[in-house]
């Protein structure tokens, strides 16, 4: 037997409206029902791929961190880095790395000492960046001025030493102490 119910209602995955026969229906046509589904199907595969990795990655974690020397490779894993980031902070000295043969190895407690440098360098820029407000900071032109060096000079100085500058409004900033300290003027504060 067959109902006479119409209903209107919005398609679930073109969100197109449309008359439908049953109170079931969700979908205004084959083809949405179809293309619902491969949807689903693929979000799920993807779903379960992450989640496999997620446990290789985190099995392949918990066993490298039982190990006392890591190689390149290894490290870059445990610390979650690339490998030419791995190479740069040990050029840099940031990190203490062993030859064996052609391997390259570094000692699990040295990782660990440079992961919490990692973070407490993060903590340090942050504090840094703040903003020491306006009247604490010479405009660029302002520093030209006192100090008698020309723009080009000033930003490669600032630059070289590693010196913040601030944006804001639309004038460049850097802290008044900065500028003397490097100077070596006498501030009047």
């Amino acid at each position: 037997m067959s109902s006479n119910i119409r209903i209107t209602k919005v398609c679930q995955f073109c969100n197109n409206e449309f008359t439908a026969k049953t109170i079931k229906t969700r979908f205004c046509s084959l083809a949405c029902g179809s293309k619902s589904y491969k949807k689903r199907s693929a979000d799920n595969k993807k779903e379960a791929a992450r989640l496999q990795r997620e446990a290789v990655n985190n099995a392949e974690i918990q066993r490298l961190g039982e190990l006392d020397f890591l190689s390149i490779d290894e490290a870059s894993i445990f610390i979650g880095i690339s490998r030419r980031t791995l190479y740069r902070a040990i050029s840099r000295k940031e990190l203490k790395a062993g030859k064996f043969g052609s391997r390259t190895f570094i000692e699990r407690s040295d990782i660990a000492q440079f992961k919490e440098n990692l973070h407490q360098s993060c903590t340090d820029k942050e504090e840094a960046r703040k903003f020491p407000g306006i009247e604490n900071c010479y405009t660029m032109s302002e520093a030209q001025i006192k100090f008698k060096v020309s723009p080009s000079a000033l930003y490669g100085i600032l630059k070289r030493k590693g010196i913040l500058k601030y944006n804001y409004g639309k004038f460049v900033y850097t802290a008044k102490r900065d500028l003397d300290e490097l100077f070596n003027v006498e501030s009047h504060e």
